[in-house]
């Protein structure tokens, strides 16, 4: 009878065609897995990306002071350790109004905390009068000192920004020393009902430099100056994280200790709120660059570990095949063999 037999040689070759085939989709499924694992790290870092709050510890950097300007030696930088932590139970973010009006409101009381002590000692002499403001129109000059706002005594810049403040109205009654010598009285009013206060009435007081008092409508028109000058120029997905960034910057800035700041100790930090508000639009730009720039480079990433993914898809497929093929042609050569025998 005929028999069909294999040459050992031949049988040999159907084994290691087979632990190659075998081989190969262990090489694809590693492949493939390696892929999806850089896929998903990917994945991870771009849903965990964020754009990073401005630290004020690094604002320090951006200090720069000129003593010779400033003909202080004992003013110094403000120092990371001067800035006090917040916990964590202090840090609740907020909607945008809200975070803006709390921001200039722990501006303005860091800014008063400063400087109130001076302005209270501070006689009310006029340095200049802004023109075209109630206070050119009313007849003021420089060089008079404020007696009376309204019916209030003043004795102080401080006095008279609380009196100014006190009940706002669009017409208040000075009563001013000219010349040392004459007392007159003046009535500045402003246009359209507005409420006069130290921002819109254009007088400017004999102060010390940079000496500031944020009164509640100052205050406000600077956060409605922000809104519109600055908050504006950030995208308006971040908006709402741009405010309550700088509410918390302002409420560690406001935290910070009396001692370091007073204008008038022996070692004063140097530090206005201004200066934070600009350092911190400017920084808080610069890392929403930095976030998209960071997007750009996963999004890359991720569509090339697919494209890789897919490669190692396809070759763990057609390996599969391979292997399927090489393990029929195995089991048949055992069946030949077999019958052999």
């Amino acid at each position: 009878m005929f028999s069909f037999s294999l040459p050992r040689s031949q049988r040999n070759l159907y084994f290691w065609f087979l632990a190659f085939a075998s081989f190969l989709v262990v090489v694809s499924m590693m492949t493939l897995l390696g892929a999806a694992s850089e896929l998903s790290n990917a994945s991870a870092d771009l849903k965990n990306l964020r754009v990073v709050s401005p630290n004020l510890e690094d604002f320090v950097n951006t200090q720069s002071i000129d003593f010779r300007l400033n003909n202080n030696n004992s003013q110094r930088r403000l120092k990371p350790t001067d800035i006090p932590k917040l916990a964590d139970d202090a840090i609740v973010p907020v909607g945008l109004d809200e975070a803006v009006n709390r921001a200039f409101q722990f501006f303005a009381e860091f800014e008063n905390k400063r400087f109130k002590p001076i302005l209270t000692v501070t006689l009310p002499v006029i340095e200049s009068v802004e023109s075209g403001s109630p206070a050119e129109v009313a007849g003021l000059k420089s060089g008079d000192i404020v007696l009376f706002v309204n019916s209030a005594k003043i004795e102080s810049v401080m006095g008279f920004y609380l009196a100014l403040n006190e009940k706002p109205t669009s017409e208040v009654t000075l009563k001013l020393l000219r010349n040392k010598r004459d007392n007159i009285s003046v009535v500045m009013r402003i246009a359209g009902r507005v409420p006069m206060n130290d921002s819109n009435c254009g007088i400017k007081f004999v102060t010390p430099a940079d000496a500031v008092y944020l009164t509640e409508q100052e205050t406000k028109r600077q956060a409605d100056l922000y809104r519109r000058d600055m908050l504006s120029a950030i995208p308006i997905d971040w908006r709402a994280d741009a405010a309550n960034s700088l509410m918390q910057t302002a409420k560690r800035l406001n935290l910070i200790a009396k001692g370091v700041i007073d204008p008038s100790g022996a070692n004063a930090a140097k530090v206005q709120s201004k200066d934070v508000l600009v350092w911190h639009h400017k920084k808080f730009l610069e890392n929403i660059d930095s976030y998209l720039s960071q997007r750009r480079k996963l999004e890359n990433r991720s569509t090339s570990y697919l494209t890789v993914m897919g490669d190692a898809v396809v070759g763990f497929v057609s390996s599969l095949l391979i292997a399927t093929i090489a393990l029929g042609l195995f089991w048949y050569q055992r069946q030949v063999s077999g019958k052999k025998s």
